[in-house]
């Protein structure tokens, strides 16, 4: 029986009710609609005319969500439930299908000359003037409505796919490790508990075991991974012409290659500052030569755990001792039945929060085992919902924030967590094991990130150019993660397969940036916070509800950040040096 689970009522009604019908009756009815215009659609338009295919874009885009995101949750629930899966397979056969019907008007949008496509942008409410200049955008790369319409379905059982089956292996893989003379067979949630245990043959054994049933797969994984690079480069590269295969997700965030590139070089320049906190950590933790299996290494030897409702109690204090609004939102999350907590065997492991639409409360995954980083991970996941919240008062059109602000809230909210623990202790241990843990995260966050990504352009480049196998791959990465650490951590022969353990480069090519862009943001934006007290907040909370109605350039110019400045990426790693600091007096 399950102690914790959502209500997914709220998203859909039980599927094949009377209700359930009519829903899908009232969405042929929209896309009806607009495929009458297709005959009609001319650059003189009337503005209202126009408007009243968005507002029926805007329903059936809710409708779609509302289907897409269900089919989602209930398939995290048990990702072995044959109903969930076959729901959604048939679910994206729906979305693919409607898309193709009308995906014939922002065709004919980014088509049109530039001087009716000004008339009508001039002429729009506000909340979408960005959503239609970033249609526009995306002109360049925008290809003929049949070929738009092949893409869409070969998405469905190509790439997609490769996905879900990615997802499907990888999720039922069950692991075997020695605890106490007991084998005990875990889910993967389970079994990074023991990366961070205190005694180091428990790490070294759980990372052995992790990498063991990845390398076991490697072959298939490592073919999927091949064949989705290169769906990648051939969509991408040679029918859409983008610049190189990061440049799709830049020109997907409207931030430009060379702010990406300004974020990548100030990392890899910095990564000193881990490699000395690493010699520090294994002082600390009497490790006399740190290794991979080490990093994670817990300080706190009484390491307790915590229930979920204690947990909770955490994150709502830090949200309330900053801001009653987010407070009350985060708990409204909670309060409606949306967040599901308990590890489960087939349950979809890690963490996340659904954003379904501006009508709808967000949905949050947790896999909580009692860990003080899984109270972080709440605040993280809560963070987002927050975020979503808050931007309910926009279109489904432009609510979302880009992914490069996407990460914003969530790392913010695990600041206001981390502040509220240290300004309320006065105990030297716990300082050191909060600091410790949050210069981890900082790491695992930045450092950790953008090397996936720095493995991720090698990766794409070998794979187009030379169809690169396996040890290549892994040749590539072990490479990249020595000059990570340099000498201060030693890499172990089977830290080859880490990257086939890594969800986001399947799932999302170039993701992963969004977490560096969001924690040095977050630093950055903390810092005013410091300084100005109470007063920023405000601020803070009109950059959140902007949501996606405004390019990410022009929200972050409200508090004066310009993001192709190394300059500001570069305060980010002065908060990581002065909390290094803090830990070494301690």
């Amino acid at each position: 029986m399950k102690k914790s689970g959502w209500n997914l009522r709220d998203v859909l009604p039980e599927v094949n009710s009377r209700e359930y019908k009519n829903l899908l009756d009232e969405l042929e009815k929209n896309v009806k609609f607009i495929e009458n215009y297709r005959e009609k659609l001319d650059s003189n338009i009337d503005i209202n005319e126009f408007m009243s295919i968005i507002r029926t874009n805007e329903n059936i885009s809710e409708t779609i969500a509302r289907l897409c995101d269900y089919s989602y949750l209930w398939f995290s629930e048990n990702t072995a439930d044959q109903k969930a899966k076959s729901f959604r397979s048939n679910v994206e056969q729906i979305s693919v299908n409607v898309g193709n019907r009308i995906m014939f008007f922002s065709l004919w949008f980014k088509s049109l000359d530039d001087t009716n496509a000004q008339r009508i942008i001039n002429g729009v409410p506000n909340e979408y003037k960005y959503f239609l200049k970033f249609i526009r955008l995306l002109k360049p790369h925008t290809l003929a409505e049949s070929e738009e319409k092949i893409i869409n379905i070969k998405d469905t059982t190509g790439g997609n796919a490769l996905i879900k089956l990615y997802d499907i292996i990888t999720n039922n893989f069950i692991f075997t490790l020695n605890i106490k003379g007991k084998r005990r067979e875990l889910t993967r949630q389970q079994l990074t508990t023991y990366v961070k245990d205190k005694d180091p043959k428990i790490r070294k054994a759980a990372y052995q075991e992790l990498y063991r049933i990845y390398s076991k797969h490697s072959d298939v994984l490592n073919e999927i991974y091949r064949n989705v690079v290169l769906d990648w480069k051939n969509e991408s590269i040679n029918l859409r012409h983008y610049q190189s295969p990061i440049s799709v997700r830049n020109k997907a965030n409207d931030i430009s290659d060379k702010a990406v590139s300004a974020l990548i070089d100030v990392c890899r320049k910095n990564r000193f500052l881990f490699h000395e906190y690493f010699k520090l950590k294994a002082k600390i933790c009497k490790i006399k030569k740190m290794t991979r299996y080490d990093i994670y290494a817990s300080h706190n030897e009484k390491k307790e755990k915590i229930k979920y409702d204690e947990g909770k109690k955490m994150v709502f204090s830090a949200y309330k001792n900053y801001s009653d609004e987010m407070y009350n939102l985060a708990k409204k999350i909670v309060d409606s039945n949306h967040i599901d907590y308990e590890i489960r065997r087939n349950k979809m492991g890690g963490a996340y929060c659904m954003y379904i639409s501006p009508k709808i409360v967000p949905y949050v995954l947790l896999n909580y085992d009692g860990d003080i980083r899984d109270v972080f991970t709440m605040a993280h996941e809560l963070g987002h919902g927050v975020h979503d919240l808050l931007t309910s008062e926009h279109s489904i059109l432009t609510g979302h924030p880009p992914l490069t602000l996407a990460e914003t809230a969530s790392v913010f909210g695990e600041m206001l967590l981390f502040d509220d623990l240290m300004k309320n202790t006065k105990d030297k241990n716990l300082r050191k094991t909060l600091l410790l843990q949050k210069l981890d995260d900082t790491y695992a966050t930045i450092l950790r990130q953008i090397y996936f990504i720095i493995f991720e352009i090698e990766a794409h480049k070998v794979i187009a150019n030379e169809s690169a196998d396996l040890n290549k791959l892994s040749s590539i990465y072990i490479s990249n993660l020595k000059e990570q650490f340099g000498n201060s951590v030693k890499i172990p022969e089977e830290f080859k397969y880490e990257w086939l353990s890594i969800p986001h480069i399947y799932h999302t090519p170039f993701y992963c940036y969004s977490y560096v862009f969001g924690y040095l943001l977050v630093f950055a934006l903390y810092e005013k916070y410091r300084k100005e007290g109470k007063s920023f907040v405000p601020k803070y909370l009109k950059i959140l509800k902007y949501g996606g109605s405004e390019s990410p350039a022009k929200i972050l110019g409200e508090v004066g950040i310009d993001v192709q400045d190394e300059k500001f990426w570069q305060g980010g790693f002065d908060l990581v040096k002065e909390m290094l600091n803090e830990l070494k007096k301690l």
